[in-house]
């Protein structure tokens, strides 16, 4: 990892409908004395209570926004905390968190994880399905994405991921079963590529998103769903720019962005919601997304 990261500012905006400017305020309102980030911060309250993926969330808002992280050392130094005395975290989304969010900011963990995560993976290869297929989807790619960031010496096992994604692949093939929807089967195409598994994955996902495309929404929940979502909209985009298909109600999306996008500048996960740090995420990430697919379709 190298030094601290500073983004080049950028005025261009997700078809022009995302307002960038009052995002990143809203993120930075979302900073605690800690160091660390809340989305129900809320000081009048004395409410001061950071935690591993909304700092994870502010940061990479802050990085597509092109906004400087303020006092990056003492975000490390919070971050740092978590982590136990044999280098471990009490769960492995906070360990995904804490230690994604310290690679943002070009810093190493004052501990090595990598005996953490092997045996996290021991138990990611056995997911306990009666807490949900989309739970055990989620941990499997926290986990990779985790091996490719800290695991320097034995790499992660990643066999058992294959299976994974098979079993809890629904008929029509979307993930995750019971009742796939579009955010569940871009975790399980990224989730592929990082197991290089094959193309059947990305092909399936293709014909999957094309189901959810949706002329006032852009893009549905699910097929047969009558409704979308921050992450819906992020998921489907995510799978046009990965498996291929251009868009065909990319106006739509921009609608619907403008429509999640509250006036604390926070994104919700639907409309009229409360703004979350992680739906700020997945909101910037789909304008981004928005504006490259529109670039490439112009």
């Amino acid at each position: 990892m190298g030094t601290f990261w500073t983004p080049p500012c950028t005025a261009r905006q997700g078809r022009g409908v995302v307002d960038r400017d009052a995002a990143a305020r809203y993120v930075l309102g979302r900073r605690t004395p800690d160091g660390g980030y809340s989305f129900y911060r809320t000081p009048l309250w004395g409410v001061e209570e950071p935690n591993a993926p909304d700092t994870l969330a502010a940061l990479e808002s802050l990085r597509i926004v092109g906004v400087d992280i303020p006092d990056p050392h003492g975000t490390v130094g919070w971050l740092s905390s978590l982590q136990d005395p044999e280098g471990g975290f009490a769960t492995l989304t906070i360990g995904w968190a804490a230690l994604r969010a310290l690679d943002v900011l070009g810093a190493e963990p004052p501990l090595s994880p990598e005996e953490w995560l092997h045996r996290v993976a021991e138990t990611a290869s056995r997911p306990d399905v009666e807490r949900s297929w989309r739970s055990a989807l989620v941990d499997a790619l926290h986990l990779l994405e985790l091996g490719g960031l800290a695991v320097a010496g034995r790499p992660l096992a990643t066999s058992w991921v294959s299976s994974l994604l098979e079993e809890a692949r629904e008929p029509d093939g979307g993930w995750a079963r019971p009742g796939a929807d579009l955010a569940t089967t871009a975790i399980a195409t990224r989730l592929a590529r990082l197991a290089h598994l094959d193309a059947g994955v990305q092909d399936a996902a293709a014909l999957y998103v094309r189901r959810c495309e949706d002329a006032s929404l852009g893009f549905r929940l699910s097929p047969d769903a009558a409704a979308t979502s921050v992450g819906a909209l992020c998921g489907g985009l995510t799978l046009l720019v990965s498996a291929g298909p251009s868009g065909r109600h990319l106006d739509a999306v921009a609608q619907q962005l403008v429509l999640l996008q509250g006036s604390d500048g926070g994104f919700a996960a639907r409309h009229r919601a409360l703004s979350t740090l992680q739906d700020t995420w997945r909101g910037l990430e789909a304008a981004r997304l928005l504006e490259k697919l529109s670039e490439e379709q112009t």
